[in-house]
């Protein structure tokens, strides 16, 4: 049975690693392919009282002569009384693949799935690593909230990001699933 499980869940593994890179462009892959992490290290932080309050995970690449420590996988951050209200995963290259949040009562309340990872012009790898500013992210955004104080979430807010800007149509609903308000965002 323990063995069963193993190989179970060393292909679900395998299986999330490779969709990890389903949202990243020809263009970033074939740039990153020949990089390959030299090392890998977990932090944990705590909180005075003890708790732990954030567990991230991070690569070590080493290009040239030196060597860059990026945050890559799950990181997840935790409350005071050890609740966890923030889950992000990384790429292996920093960039953000999901991030949920979630309210005092462990509901999901905000998730940010990223569509597509790719490269401004003239990209170098030594740029990946040192900086975001010549990554192009999309995602897109999903808030649920309640009208109720104990009540269910319901989703109220949808949209695109592009690099922390929101694009496009975003939809605010009612309580009743009804759109009720939309508004267009402009590309800067």
């Amino acid at each position: 049975m323990k063995i069963k499980f193993v190989i179970i869940f060393t292909f679900l593994a395998f299986i999330k690693a490779e969709f990890s890179h389903s949202q990243h462009s020809e263009k970033f892959v074939e740039l990153t392919q020949n990089l390959k992490p030299i090392d890998s290290i977990v932090k944990i932080k705590k909180f005075t009282n003890g708790k732990i309050k954030e567990i991230s995970k991070f690569l070590v690449y080493e290009y040239g002569e030196y060597t860059y420590e990026i945050v890559s996988g799950k990181q997840q951050l935790f409350d005071k009384k050890g609740r966890l209200f923030y889950e992000v995963f990384y790429g292996s290259f920093g960039n953000l693949i999901y991030q949920k949040q979630f309210n005092n009562k462990n509901q999901l309340y905000r998730i940010i799935e990223t569509t597509k990872i790719d490269l401004k012009p003239e990209t170098t790898l030594y740029q990946i690593l040192n900086s975001n500013k010549k990554t192009l992210i999309e995602s897109y955004e999903k808030e649920y909230n309640s009208n109720e104080k104990e009540g269910n979430l319901k989703l109220w807010k949808e949209g695109k990001w592009l690099n922390g800007r929101k694009i496009g149509k975003w939809k605010t609903y009612n309580f009743c699933d009804e759109t009720f308000k939309i508004k267009e965002y402009k590309r800067k």
